[in-house]
């Protein structure tokens, strides 16, 4: 009899055992799990939305770049739908809790969970629910979703606090102007209006999209113009390629230069419709706003308006015109000097592990760095060492140039290493950056800061040299505009520092007006030191700490950025950029026959 008891509870405790393995196998921590924009996980957790950072061991990068290489398409319903598989596929079954490291509102929160097959049910669920796909929304809803845009400029906008642009005014009227419709607003409409109303504000960072849009049911929007636009001192050159090795002629010789279109000037159609980049240093502003006129049918589309079937095009030399109507076409004409192609192509060579045309010795002794993009360390492996190694055999070289156009920005990781490198002992540290976080929640710390080495007076990150830098640099730093300080964090520095052997002879940092984000940060970080001049053209500027918030009826996503960046100078990042000590502007040989002319300039100059 006890045999046999032995043997039932053995045979119980077995068959419990593996029907807690099926359930294991199908079981999360998180309730819910939705993409952003850049394909980046927001995780539900306890009836809340945050972003992924960590899961015990594993990055949110490591997990998501295993899904992506075993699941194929499937990748983001495996990681969503079978995480204990997934982990176990890894090699690290998990146990039954997990640390998670949250990201709220880009503040890390470190908790605890447990995987249950409840929770995995309630993310089947939510990957299963119907997805109504919204295009029009009531007049009413709008100005709910009105309200809710003013409430988050208010609330987390760092810009509105150095913007005279009044956009309470702006809002009003958007406010009249829906309230008097008695049909239903289309959602895209809707997003144009607010996003002409923060691109005003000149937060470089922010945007308004209607992530619901199919371009498919618009006719028109992805009409162009039938000849590629290109700039060239301040002028609008009309080019078309010669052949497929990607050069340029020009689309008549002898009217090189768009003047007007439907009979519009073209500096002022691109003042009146190409609002996104109307904040940009006036550069960038010109070369991004050129590239929005180019694609017409979007351009149009965006500012609610008909996209027209032909164009009336005033060509002309300067003297004389040439006036032609032309039809808008389908192909994409975009135009790309070939140094960008040729970024493109290095930036994914380096991002695969190849690094060897990113630093090299040019003619005249001059080595040559290129920094296609800002480079974390833990996402490319390798690349610390290789620049170490590539300093080392810089040590007697004439100069050095860090090329850094057409970056468009990432992390400040190169920020810190390069310091070590160029960074005089004289001059370290070196107070390099100050910020402002816009918050109403005083702490100590801010991950979203110390992500990018901001840290305040007292941070145990700083310590006694630090601050006597910061004490010296203060007696003469102020911002060029004021703002309402109890809005935001105290001051955050980026203090840089000199490595033990610093590169000794001079330094130029070639830039352009595609120098952007954490490129531009780069740029201004080290200008006024002794050995660096800066040379090109004005950076884009911009350095952003964005969140995402969607709006309640309508679904828009709202970026806003939440951080004031400020150079040496006391002027924004944004708005301003970092102009060059020595102007090389872009040659007509480099627009038409893909020679790096500004280079050559370069190289000629540091060789006089």
């Amino acid at each position: 009899m006890k045999t046999y008891l032995i043997l039932c509870i053995c045979s119980f405790m077995a068959l419990s055992a593996l029907g807690q393995q099926l359930q294991w196998e199908k079981a999360s921590p998180f309730t819910a799990v939705k993409w952003d924009d850049q394909e980046q996980p927001m995780v539900e957790f306890k009836g809340r939305w945050y972003g992924l950072k960590k899961l015990d061991a594993h990055t949110t990068e490591e997990l998501l770049h295993f899904c992506q290489q075993t699941y194929g398409d499937r990748w983001q319903k495996r990681f969503s739908e079978d995480l204990v598989e997934v982990l176990t596929a890894m090699g690290t079954p998990p146990d039954s809790r997990v640390k998670l490291v949250l990201l709220d509102d880009e503040e890390e929160v470190e908790v605890m969970g447990t995987y249950t097959l409840e929770n995995r049910q309630k993310v089947l669920e939510y990957n299963n629910r119907p997805k109504k796909r919204l295009t029009r929304i009531t007049a009413a809803q709008a100005l709910e979703d009105i309200q809710e845009f003013q409430q988050i400029l208010q609330e987390r906008s760092s810009y509105v606090q150095l913007s005279a642009y009044d956009y309470q005014k702006a809002l009003d009227v958007l406010k009249k102007k829906v309230s008097g419709r008695k049909d239903s607003m289309a959602i895209h409409m809707l997003t144009h209006e607010l996003a002409q109303i923060m691109a005003e504000i000149g937060d470089r960072h922010s945007s308004v999209k209607n992530e619901w849009l199919s371009k498919a049911e618009h006719p028109g929007y992805s009409l162009q113009l039938p000849f590629t636009l290109a700039p060239l001192d301040g002028k609008a050159l009309a080019l078309k390629q010669t052949d497929s090795s990607g050069k340029y002629s020009y689309w008549h010789p002898d009217f090189p230069y768009v003047q007007s279109i439907n009979e519009v000037e073209v500096h002022e159609l691109m003042d009146s419709l190409a609002y996104k980049p109307k904040k940009a240093p006036e550069a960038a502003r010109f070369t991004r706003s050129l590239a929005e006129l180019q694609r017409t049918g979007r351009l149009y589309f965006r500012n609610n308006l008909e996209v027209p079937e032909v164009v009336e095009v005033v060509f002309s030399n300067g003297k004389t015109e040439k006036v032609e109507t032309l039809s808008l076409v389908e192909q994409r004409l975009d135009y790309f000097q070939e140094v960008e192609k040729q970024t493109a192509v290095l930036a994914r060579e380096i991002e695969q592990g190849e690094f060897q045309r990113m630093t090299r010795i040019l003619e005249g002794n001059i080595a040559y760095v290129a920094l296609p993009r800002m480079y974390d360390f833990e996402s490319v492996k390798g690349l610390k060492t290789h620049l170490d190694a590539a300093f080392e055999t810089f040590r007697h070289t004439k100069a050095l140039i860090i090329d850094l156009r057409f970056n468009p920005g990432g992390t400040r990781d190169l920020i810190q290493q390069f310091a070590a490198y160029i960074i005089p002992k004289a001059q370290s540290p070196w107070v390099a950056n100050v910020a402002y976080l816009r918050t109403a929640h005083k702490r100590p710390v801010y991950t979203s800061m110390t992500h990018r080495y901001l840290y305040t007076y007292d941070s145990d990150h700083l310590d006694d040299a630090h601050r006597k830098a910061i004490d010296a640099f203060a007696k003469d730093f102020h911002t060029e505009k004021t703002f309402d300080t109890a809005a935001f964090s105290a001051a955050h520095y980026m203090v840089l520092e000199s490595g033990g052997n610093p590169y000794q002879q001079p330094v130029y940092l070639l830039v352009n007006e595609h120098s952007f984000s954490a490129a531009t940060v780069f740029t201004s970080a080290f200008k006024g030191l002794p050995n660096v001049k800066i040379a090109g053209i004005t950076t884009d500027g911009s350095s952003g700490n964005s969140q995402i918030i969607h709006l309640k009826n309508s679904n828009i996503r709202v970026r806003v950025s939440t951080m004031l960046s400020f150079q040496r100078n006391g002027k924004t990042l944004d708005g301003n950029g970092t102009p060059p000590d020595i102007y090389l502007p872009v040659k007509e040989a480099q627009l038409l026959k893909g020679k790096d002319m500004q280079l050559n300039a370069l190289l000629e100059r540091i060789m006089e």
